[in-house]
């Protein structure tokens, strides 16, 4: 079934036009906006905020100290000669369960 038109046009903003501004009023306003210094907006940073910034800045500047790990676990999975420790896995994850419900 085709139902068409029956109520006139079903877009509102057809007959709509956008008017742009002069470019007079253009260069008015980036004027206005380049004098008005004394209302620029300012950020403030809360001092957790800083502290957080601090510890990732200092995250990411720390040397990878483990890459001989990883690369010794990558070579070992690619070889099929990674065991882990499946009851070690799951008390570290029932641990971290109850430091969440604690």
């Amino acid at each position: 079934m085709v139902i068409r038109n029956i109520v006139g046009d079903q877009n509102p903003y057809a007959n709509k036009k956008i008017e742009r501004p002069e470019p007079k009023e253009v260069q008015r306003t980036q004027e206005s906006v380049k004098t008005s210094g004394e209302a620029a907006d300012r950020v403030v940073l809360s001092s957790e905020a800083r502290l957080r910034g601090a510890a990732l800045q200092t995250a990411k500047d720390a040397p990878d100290v483990r890459r001989e790990k990883v690369d010794e676990l990558k070579r070992k999975v690619k070889d099929g000669t990674y065991r882990p420790d499946l009851k070690k896995a799951a008390a570290n994850l029932i641990r971290d369960d109850l430091d969440l419900l604690v």
